[in-house]
């Protein structure tokens, strides 16, 4: 393999320091911008699709789910840093109007599962403010 390949980002402005691991590594980079106004607004049938459909519902539990685990464990913590982020939005960028609540376990200081001295995080409350994963 050559290691070559495109991939499509979106970051939160709390991610954007992944960007210097992304340089270091030699990875060309081209920002987009997308103004506001050209987006279109979907929000409100995603939630609705999620809310009604039961299969959906599932796999978008499932999702977030495995999205805060996938955060919660990433070795880049000061980036990636779960108890940063704004469940309330996160929830709704898989289409929830509430956050389902999630048990993570408890994460050490390292991000790894243990079982002592960790912090236990239940989504489904958690810091508000905005967020940018709309």
């Amino acid at each position: 393999a050559s290691g070559a390949g495109r991939a499509l980002l979106f970051l939160t402005p709390e991610e954007t320091g992944f960007l210097r691991y992304l340089k270091s590594a030699k990875v060309s980079l081209n920002e987009y911008e997308f103004p506001a106004k050209k987006v279109a607004n979907v929000q409100s049938q995603l939630q609705r699709l999620v809310e009604k459909n039961y299969y959906l519902n599932r796999a978008a539990r499932d999702a977030y789910r495995s999205y805060l685990l996938s955060y919660a464990s990433h070795s880049l913590r000061d980036i990636f840093d779960v108890h940063n982020l704004d469940l309330q939005a996160v929830g709704l960028a898989f289409g929830f109007t509430t956050p389902p609540r999630v048990d993570l376990g408890f994460f050490s200081a390292r991000g790894e599962k243990g079982r002592n001295g960790g912090r236990k995080l239940m989504s489904g409350g958690g810091k508000k403010g905005s967020g940018g994963h709309h």
